[in-house]
């Protein structure tokens, strides 16, 4: 897999999948995911109302959370298929 705009692009559609699979069996490229994104949160949580600029948000599992409890977000990601898949 390509590790650039078109390889992105082209994992879009399986990408949420990939990373729970990987999670799962705390495998390469995903292990630890969900522990570094709930750092993450509660980094960001411990300021009230704050701003964050997001770069590479994927599919957006962290930052829909984030602007859910009122955080401001700015985002970049250069795959627009990954983009079109936020959830």
């Amino acid at each position: 897999m390509l590790l650039n705009k078109e390889g992105f692009d082209l994992w879009a559609d399986g990408y949420d999948q990939t990373v729970q699979h990987s999670e799962e069996k705390y495998q390469y490229p995903f292990a630890g995911y969900k522990a570094i994104l709930n750092k993450i949160f509660n980094e960001v949580m411990a300021v009230p109302a704050s701003t964050v600029l997001d770069i590479g948000f994927g599919t957006g599992v962290l930052t829909a959370k984030l602007y859910e409890q009122g955080h401001s977000i700015y985002g970049f990601d250069f795959s627009a298929n990954i983009c079109q898949r936020l959830t």
